[in-house]
């Protein structure tokens, strides 16, 4: 085969598998890695090849000759017409000299000349500079797209719903909460890189009566079990080790989506044995205590999440934010449940994005959410600080391992450096809650954060667009991965 047409053939195979969002069986993975570096050294030339044109163009538009005529002359044509043309010139500046400031003239129109080229330079050159840029990121967050899929894919079966509803722990963890539970429980997920973020979360909740005694942390790793069990051992643990997600990992990173892959599939053996439950997460800071309010007795919904955006005039509304929410047993939310791992198992999509988009496409279950005054973002940091929630979800961060340290520079810090529990710091912080008094202002955002907002602000305005945005509001989200390009 050609080159060329081998070029071409490789760019077919890699569109072919970036449209299908994972290798296909009859595509080998070193077809794919190798479709992939033929089109980036594609696209790379193509750049290149623009901006030589521009150059050329540049260049042309310098050199053109200044006689009217097209058809081309000999050189020594050439050669006899500037001399006549430096004759005549001799002559006329003989016949009537120019004044002295004539010179001035010519340079002056000269500068401003140059200074309209640069000028109009600048712009191509920003222009050629933003869309390398961009084409860049493109191709970054292609191949990280199907990195994710891909480990998703490789690591899945380790978090299947047979493998966990055939285990021994899950059947010792179905006889517990049979036995200890009254209430519905709440699961946290965690390896041992969230047990900071863990024993600031149980400090924050530790004076909210009965709240500790419905929590179930899911341990994916020995350490994090030992260590969890050693410092809280009061605290009930369904141990689950799963070496695919034993290292640390960053949002919408291949291991992102391996745990809430596990979070649905728990999720659907549970619905299947008959177990309402709560999904929450340990980056929330708790004002007051959620479980008292007894969302579980109201049988107006199937399930209640919490929702994105800053109040009900917030374009969105009604969006789940996907950390804290409860899901009662029933045939509905064992389907929904169902078809979420399905899609997260195959697709490169947040799982708050699938269920966006079943709450507002399907007719049941029949999804609600929780107000703003009961639960936020932390958006609610950057509003007016009015209507304090019983708990504000914190998570903005891209990196995890950034995310406690921005958290204490907020006041949501509240482990001291022996790993003893700081009830003062708890108070405070409540405190500063109720005032509307959280300091954000002189806090310079993280690059997480300020993604967040620039991608959310964006968001907003597409939403708004009138007829397009309530069409595109069920659907937006599923797309939102490949939409935050720089992440």
């Amino acid at each position: 085969m050609a080159p060329e047409l081998e070029d071409l053939y490789h760019i077919r195979i890699f569109w072919k598998i970036i449209l299908k969002c994972a290798p296909t069986p009859c595509v080998s993975r070193e077809l794919t890695q190798h479709a992939f570096t033929v089109y980036c050294r594609t696209y790379v030339a193509y750049v290149v090849h623009c901006f030589q044109v521009a150059a050329s163009y540049h260049l042309h538009r310098r050199c053109r000759p200044t006689s009217s005529t097209s058809t081309p002359m000999s050189t020594e044509l050439r050669r006899r017409h500037v001399a006549n043309g430096v004759d005549k010139r001799d002559e006329s500046d003989k016949a009537s000299p120019k004044p002295a400031n004539g010179t001035l003239a010519k340079k002056r129109r000269g500068s401003t000349s140059n200074a309209e080229k640069i000028l109009f330079k600048i712009p191509v050159i920003l222009f050629y500079t933003f869309w390398f840029i961009f084409g860049i990121l493109v191709l970054r967050k292609t191949q990280n797209a199907i990195a994710a899929v891909r480990y998703v894919k490789r690591h899945g079966h380790t978090v299947a719903q047979e493998i966990i509803e055939n285990s021994r722990e899950f059947d010792d963890l179905i006889h517990m909460l049979d036995e200890e539970f009254t209430k519905p429980p709440a699961f946290l997920l965690l390896n041992q890189y969230a047990l900071n973020m863990t024993y600031n979360f149980l400090c924050n909740t530790a004076s909210l009566p009965g709240v500790h005694e419905r929590l179930i942390f899911v341990t994916l790793d020995t350490v994090a079990r030992d260590e969890l069990r050693k410092t809280w051992p009061n605290i009930r643990q369904f141990h689950w080790p799963t070496p695919s997600l034993y290292k640390p990992f960053s949002f919408a990173e291949g291991p992102y989506q391996t745990i809430y892959l596990l979070r649905a599939n728990l999720a659907v053996s549970l619905l299947r044995k008959g177990k309402s439950f709560w999904m929450m997460q340990q980056d929330t800071f708790w004002r007051k205590n959620l479980f008292e309010l007894g969302f579980e007795d109201d049988m107006s919904y199937d399930a209640i999440f919490d929702q994105l955006g800053v109040d009900e005039t917030s374009m969105r509304t009604n969006w789940v934010n996907g950390a804290n929410f409860f899901i009662r047993a029933n045939n509905d939310t064992i389907k929904f449940f169902e078809r979420l791992s399905d899609k997260l198992a195959h697709w490169y999509t947040p799982d708050m994005g699938v269920m966006i988009h079943q709450c507002h496409t399907w007719g049941r279950p029949r999804c609600a959410y929780l107000p703003y005054e009961l639960a936020h973002s932390w958006e609610w940091m950057y509003s007016e600080q009015k209507n304090p929630p019983y708990i504000m979800q914190l998570d903005c961060e891209t990196d995890g391992g950034s995310k406690l340290m921005q958290l204490g520079k907020f006041g949501f810090h509240f482990v001291d450096n022996n790993g003893t529990c700081d009830h003062e710091k708890v108070r405070q912080a409540r405190e500063r809650m109720e005032a509307g008094k959280i300091e954000v202002r002189r806090n310079f955002p993280s690059w997480g954060r300020l993604q967040f907002k620039a991608y959310w602000y964006i968001v907003e305005y597409i939403l708004w667009t009138p007829y397009i945005g309530p069409l595109l509001k069920p659907y937006l989200p599923l797309v939102g991965y490949i939409l935050m390009i720089t992440v």
